[in-house]
């Protein structure tokens, strides 16, 4: 670990993106965040890193100087609902000016390599005083010496199966850092999910793709899949709806309650890869072929998530980390891009889609 390159991950969550880091080859040697249920599960799986367990604003310069010129890269996802296109978007909602956090721990520990993650609506976000957030992401980080780059990646282009659309920032003070080229095939649902048996059972069926086998890795029992019980109304809306369908599928004198996202109630396509993953119990997100919400180790493998990661906490608490976490493999992706260029590799040897190096 003491040969690898150091990473801080801001606002850490569960750790899908210091997951994705650590396996492109980084040690991550710190993870900050404030919600205890998604700090147990970090603490769980990442039994090497340090945790605080903090607001980020109360975080002294005088802690950040610690790291100082002994951490190369800072990776950060600050809470993004108030950037969300599904939520009220308030210029005053104190979580957007989180970003601003990040920039004052970049200040001080000043690393090589700065990789910011968000929704895709930040990038149409103003601050109170009018000013575009993403432009000040990207001021600011210049400012201090850094080669910025954003693009708006989608996970199901890099083994990822589900379609989840998010922005990042690389900035570097090492030169340019390309972001990742694109698979070339996608992952569907029926790809990551058909060795995992009904919730009745408690081993995995003999893996049938190669994602089968990376997310297996030879676990012995599954983690995380404890079938939700649904009352009966709830059941007959289940029934209701096709492969790929949604709630308009339900006839209204069995729809009776709100919600019309054209998510809400969808029972997932096992022919293409998975709609963003929510939380699946609230949004009601349909397995395939059985007929009941998704379980949270079904809702990992989604995500990227490998069958030995085991998520904490209650139900909701568990789907609630899982909604709010980066897919590892698209952390694993630009993790590799930023590991070749701090080693001055070539940066034509790209991100290998074949998940050789997983």
């Amino acid at each position: 670990m003491e040969n690898k390159p150091k990473v801080i991950d801001l606002f850490c969550g569960i750790g899908g993106f210091s997951k994705g880091f650590e396996m492109a080859g980084f040690n991550v040697v710190l993870g900050i965040d404030n919600w205890s249920p998604a700090l147990e599960t970090f603490e769980k799986n990442h039994k090497a890193t340090k945790i605080l367990n903090e607001d980020v604003c109360n975080i002294t310069e005088d802690f950040y100087k610690k790291y100082s010129s002994k951490v190369e890269v800072i990776i950060a996802g600050p809470p993004c609902q108030g950037f969300s296109m599904c939520g009220t978007r308030d210029v005053n909602d104190v979580r957007n000016s989180l970003f601003k956090e990040v920039l004052r721990a970049v200040k001080i520990i000043a690393p090589k390599v700065v990789v910011i993650e968000n929704v895709v609506g930040l990038m149409s976000m103003k601050t109170p005083e009018g000013e575009y957030v993403k432009d000040i992401i990207i001021n600011e980080l210049e400012k201090l010496g850094y080669i910025v780059e954003n693009k708006i990646l989608n996970a199901d282009e890099y083994n990822v199966p589900q379609s989840r659309k998010r922005v990042f920032f690389i900035a570097s003070k090492i030169g340019r850092i390309k972001f990742p080229k694109r698979s070339k095939e996608k992952i569907t649902v029926l790809d990551a999910l058909s060795n995992i048996p009904d919730t009745d059972k408690t081993k995995y069926n003999t893996p049938e793709n190669k994602f089968q086998e990376h997310m297996w890795d030879n676990e012995k029992s599954i983690y995380n899949h404890d079938k939700m019980n649904h009352n009966e109304k709830v059941l007959e809306r289940i029934k209701c709806v096709p492969q790929g369908g949604n709630w308009k599928d339900i006839p209204p004198e069995v729809y009776d309650v709100g919600g019309n996202h054209s998510n809400n109630y969808r029972r997932l396509n096992p022919n293409k890869p998975s709609i963003t993953i929510k939380h699946a119990t609230k949004s009601m997100i349909i397995h395939p072929d059985y007929n009941r919400v998704i379980t949270a180790r079904e809702a990992a493998r989604l995500q990227s998530f490998p069958d030995s990661f085991v998520i904490m906490g209650n139900r909701t608490d568990q789907h609630q980390q899982l909604a709010n976490a980066v897919p590892p493999l698209l952390g694993f992706a630009i993790g590799n891009q930023v590991l070749n260029k701090l080693n001055g590799k070539n940066e034509k040897i790209e991100y290998q889609t074949n998940l050789k190096a997983y």
